[in-house]
């Protein structure tokens, strides 16, 4: 369909339903699989470390009980998304705002966090295999928290503006990415914890 038809027809809720689920969902496997693709270069150069120079003497991994703290409030967070969306979509739109604005506000702390962690790993240059990729896991993963902020900021605006009533598929499609920064924030915090 062109860009100038749509403009003059109003497009079926159906196919907006669709549209919206599909770019998300995209969107979700290629970054699924560039964690992978991160996850399998790091167990390969940890399996082919026979010169012992994968970790050296002095590097250490991010701290555990920050990361620990981060993980249950992104935990908590898309609990609370849940319950707001459930909501959302048993009330037609209304919902129960609390849930949302509690999901938002540990998001937001969550990425504070994890910029906090990142800014006091205390690596020094040059950079070898484990800490180069204790430093892509740790700024991927901030990147995926600013995302989820600024799709939960957009939210919100919806949201304060009354403009959720009716396009609960946007709380569904939003709840996917958000669902999914949480699952892939806890595996990649595992995958870092094992690699130690």
């Amino acid at each position: 369909m062109n860009t100038a038809l749509e403009q003059m027809h109003e497009i079926e809720p159906r196919v907006r339903v669709v549209r919206a689920r599909a770019a998300v969902l995209l969107l979700i496997l290629s970054d699924a699989l560039s964690i992978v693709a991160i996850m399998a270069a790091g167990g390969y150069l940890s399996a082919l470390d026979t010169l012992n120079q994968y970790r050296l003497s002095g590097e250490h991994p991010p701290a555990f009980l920050p990361g620990l703290l981060l993980i249950i409030g992104l935990l908590l967070s898309g609990l609370s998304y849940y319950w707001w969306e459930r909501s959302v979509r048993k009330d037609d739109g209304s919902g129960q705002q609390v849930f949302f604005y509690l999901a938002l506000v540990l998001m937001v702390l969550g990425l504070v966090g994890q910029i906090w962690i990142g800014a006091t790993l205390g690596y020094a240059a040059p950079f070898h295999a484990y800490v180069s990729l204790m430093l892509l896991f740790t700024w991927y993963a901030a990147a995926h928290l600013l995302l989820t902020v600024i799709v939960g900021a957009l939210m919100l605006g919806r949201l304060l503006r009354g403009r959720v009533a009716g396009y609960s598929y946007l709380v569904t499609s939003v709840g996917y990415w958000w669902y999914y920064t949480v699952i892939a924030a806890l595996i990649m915090w595992l995958f870092a914890s094992l690699l130690m």
